[in-house]
């Protein structure tokens, strides 16, 4: 629960200090299942017991484990279980009943999949004052901590009026909400084991999330486990450093797992930083593997995860690509643990993913043979007990050998994962499946952002929702209007944030056309969900939670269009008189940026550019400008036109996001792509830049016929045995479009 924001690659341990015991209980070798965290910051609405349990048939068939709060009554209620009271005796919480604990619990059991208890024993809090633990009965036996099981270093030792703790010095981190156990004394011991041995025995539970084990040393971990004897252990020891995570495996005789926090931040640094070589690191210094625990000895032992309920409340949030991110968990060695957010918005498309995952049979030690590595693109093979894949992270147009389109068993943006093993279940990767939500509300400025009056989509059909005509003013003092999407209305702000909600990806994104939507939970960041920032006026408004996309237009600016010919209609008032290509292409000299060859109805065409590579570099770089101007000044005064996020790798299609003159004009994106001769299209009207390599031609040459052909679908990616379709074909230094039959 405490977070070093330090994160450190360390050098990989030697292999011996890496090796396994024979009796080494802290998770099974070669264990193939997935876990599901079922639950984040404060969602016992949504997540609670009986409401688990109604998806025990779903869930079950995608995961083996799932990952529940501390069921144990706690200070805080309603709360997230991390102040617990009671260990034995009590386990009615705001999640539910300890009837309907235990029923869930079996539930799941007779359908396979066992439930992960959150362990809190490195602190405890007191029933009616800091230190006075309540005494319980369970096997006949009456436990109970008094003041020599709390640390003489706690902070209730200086605080009047309490009594103090008379037990030896922490041996971790200290706790402040909480008081810290003693865990040299044995009486907190036999308590620590009983309690965990009766959430197994009595409950009914598969094993522990360890509660911020850096509070106490790892070898009480190993003295509880022997005892207990769970199956599954993992330890939260939040840290980036390899080697500390690695030393509290080793502290607890391996008796447990650990959460993977190198692995998490690693994944957060390379697609933060579009660097996909983050994620890799050199096991024993020499061999390219998956980044994090799982790249040298401790696959076994290492859980995997994107995000969890702490992380994704705080800096240490996962930003990118969120299907990516857990296509190269899912792919990985470990055990991966899928977080509730990422699974109940992306349902099924990570259905697909772990079901080729169970199909090829990955588990915690399997085999990886990373094929490239490269700042777009992390390509992968995976060997698991029934076959193997191959995965592809990033948006290099690459595809391996030896594999066709028809291996590709889950594909989205900037992944795909190939395997020539038979996948049953876990659907198509497609939304058939998904559940919307019944209303979508526009909150903001255009209602003063009061909750209770949220403007009501006129149309909501399969995730659509469409608002035809909404006046949005400026706010106060302001000559912006902001904006979000609610999912419900209520007389109070407490009503609306016990629901989900849906706005921007950056707090205040400025929005002109298109922009991606992000989902903030309910009572996750609610009240501070990001809007949207556009220029006053009517829209047109649509939210499409399919795509996860906002498109708003404008009411009146686009005339004609009433039928197939409207386009003839189109007022070019409405748009900027020229458009210019600035880029590597002219030196990024803003006197001769390239004119468009031509532009009708806000649709812009270069026909043939030239794109060579910026210095010390293999790709190219633009944007778009309005104006042109011996000085950056003048083009800077002026509106532009670029990528959505910096540097935006651009192959065929992207949205294209406006700058305002004067608003980050100077700092606006730019595409990049790999060096050529382009037709570029630049689409104001759906705010979309399309470029087409121009180099090739529609039939190769007699002369070319001899060059040895390279075949990509249209997605871009590899294919060594084409079958009849359309192609992109490379021969030496030329590529075509060509029709295979």
């Amino acid at each position: 629960m405490k977070l070093l924001k330090g994160v450190m690659l360390a050098a990989a341990m030697t292999a011996g200090a890496a090796s396994f015991s024979a009796d080494a209980i802290g998770w099974p070798a070669n264990y193939e299942g997935v876990m599901l965290q079922g639950f984040y910051w404060d969602s016992w609405n949504v997540t609670g017991w009986s409401k688990l349990e109604a998806q025990a048939d779903e869930l079950s068939e995608s995961f083996s484990l799932i990952w529940v709060p501390n069921s144990a009554k706690a200070a805080s209620n309603p709360g997230n279980g991390y102040d617990p009271v009671y260990w034995f005796t009590n386990h009615n919480t705001c999640w539910g009943t300890e009837t309907q604990l235990r029923s869930m619990i079996a539930t799941f059991k007779e359908k396979g999949t066992g439930i992960i208890e959150d362990v809190v024993i490195n602190h405890r809090s007191g029933a009616t004052n800091w230190t006075d633990f309540p005494a319980e009965t369970w096997n006949g036996v009456t436990w109970k901590i008094g003041l020599d099981g709390i640390c003489r270093t706690d902070e209730v030792n200086s605080q009047p009026g309490q009594s103090h703790g008379t037990g030896a010095a922490d041996t971790g981190e200290d706790f402040n909400g909480s008081r810290d156990l003693d865990h040299t004394n044995a009486n907190v011991q036999n308590n620590c084991k009983n309690y965990c041995k009766f959430l197994l025995e009595d409950m009914g539970y598969a094993g522990f999330r360890y509660d911020m084990v850096k509070g106490y040393g790892g070898q009480y971990t190993k003295i509880y486990n022997q005892y207990s004897k769970p199956t599954f252990s993992v330890g939260e020891y939040w840290d980036g450093n390899y080697d500390a995570v690695a030393s509290w495996i080793e502290a607890t005789g391996k008796e447990s797992a650990a959460f993977d926090f190198p692995f998490k931040y690693a994944v957060n640094e390379a697609f933060a930083s579009g660097d996909l070589r983050k994620l890799v690191w050199k096991a024993n210094g020499t061999n390219n593997q998956p980044a994090g625990m799982i790249h040298f000895g401790y696959s076994q032992l290492a859980v995997t995860f994107v995000d969890n309920h702490d992380t994704y409340r705080d800096g240490s949030k996962f930003t990118g690509n969120v299907l990516a991110a857990n296509a190269f968990m899912l792919c990985s060695p470990g055990t991966p643990c899928v977080f509730w957010p990422h699974w109940s918005q992306y349902k099924s498309q990570i259905k697909q993913m772990i079901a080729v995952r169970n199909a090829v049979g990955v588990h915690n030690n399997s085999k990886v043979t990373v094929l490239q590595s490269a700042n777009n693109c992390y390509m992968a093979e995976v060997v698991g007990s029934k076959g193997t894949l191959v995965v592809k992270i990033g948006s290099a147009m690459v595809s391996p050998s030896g594999y066709t389109d028809n291996d590709i068993k889950a594909s989205g943006t900037d992944y795909c994962i190939w395997t020539k093993t038979g996948v049953q279940g876990g659907g198509d990767g497609g939304d058939d499946d998904v559940t919307y939500p019944s209303d979508l509300y526009i909150i903001g400025n255009l209602n003063d952002w009061n909750p209770a009056t949220s403007v009501a989509a006129d149309t909501a059909k399969d995730g659509v929702y469409t608002w035809n005509k909404v006046e949005m003013p400026a706010a106060a003092k302001d000559t912006y209007t902001y904006f979000s999407l609610v999912t419900s209305t209520g007389s109070t702000w407490d009503v609306v944030n016990g629901t989900d909600r849906y706005g921007a990806a950056t707090t205040d994104a400025v929005i002109s056309s298109t922009a991606p939507i992000t989902l903030f939970p309910a009572n996750v960041s609610a009240s501070s969900a990001y809007s949207w920032k556009a220029a006053p006026g009517e829209y047109k408004i649509v939210a499409d939670l399919k795509e996860m996309k906002l498109t708003i237009t404008k009411v009146g600016d686009v005339i004609g269009g009433g039928g197939d010919d409207g386009d003839d209609d189109e007022d070019d008032s409405n748009y900027p008189s020229q458009l210019y290509i600035i880029g590597n292409l002219n030196d990024w000299t803003p006197s001769t940026s390239v004119a468009s060859d031509e532009h009708k109805g806000g649709v812009y065409t270069w026909n043939s550019v030239e794109m060579p590579a910026a210095e010390k570099s293999t790709d190219t770089y633009f944007s778009f400008v309005t104006s042109k101007g011996a000085t950056w000044d003048v083009v800077n005064g002026t509106d532009r036109y670029g990528a959505a996020t910096t540097d935006a790798a651009i192959s065929s299609t992207a949205p294209i996001q406006l700058f305002k003159a004067n608003v980050n004009a100077s700092s606006a994106y730019s595409w990049k792509a790999t060096p050529g001769t382009y037709k570029v299209v630049a689409d104001l009207k759906n705010m979309q830049v399309t470029i087409s390599n121009t180099s090739g031609v529609d039939s190769v040459e007699a002369a070319d016929s001899e060059v040895a052909p390279v075949y990509y679908n249209m997605q871009g990616m590899r294919v060594d045995n084409p079958s009849a379709g359309l192609y992109i074909v490379v021969r030496g230094n030329k590529v075509s479009k060509e029709l295979v039959k």
